[in-house]
């Protein structure tokens, strides 16, 4: 009888015992969350589309490389510029076709390495027939 109180108290111990915390979960926050697509334009289909948890220091730049479609750029970081994505070339639709990207229905103003996504942003990647007529 003695043995089976003596196991149930450590039974009893060792269920109460403090559970480790899970680390990659609390280092991986969401502080900003974003919606992000990648759309051809030109065949009006989308490649992407998700919600994505972001690092306040995290770019559009890095929200694209985040989708886990092949991407193709030239340059790093504000300079970055972005030639291709699954296997849609710049210029494959005509001369000025290419990958542009806007934020909450705008087109952005500085380059994709340097613009910093906000909480609640949504982000669109797009290939256009003309590039930069989505500037205009």
């Amino acid at each position: 009888m003695k043995k089976w109180i003596l196991i149930g108290g450590v039974l009893l111990l060792a269920g109460c015992a403090e559970q480790p915390t899970d680390q990659a979960a609390e280092s991986k926050k969401c502080e900003r969350l974003v919606e992000v697509s990648v759309v051809n334009h030109t065949s009006d289909k989308t490649l992407y589309e998700k919600d994505m948890c972001l690092k306040k220091s995290e770019t559009a730049l890095d929200a694209l490389e985040e989708t886990d479609l092949p991407v193709v750029k030239t340059g790093k970081g504000e300079m970055a510029y972005v030639t291709a994505v699954d296997g849609i070339r710049e210029k494959s639709a005509g001369a000025s076709s290419g990958w542009v990207f806007g934020v909450n229905d705008k087109p952005a103003q500085v380059g994709a390495g340097a613009y910093q996504l906000k909480d609640g942003d949504r982000l669109e990647w797009r290939f256009e027939k003309d590039a930069m007529a989505y500037f205009q």
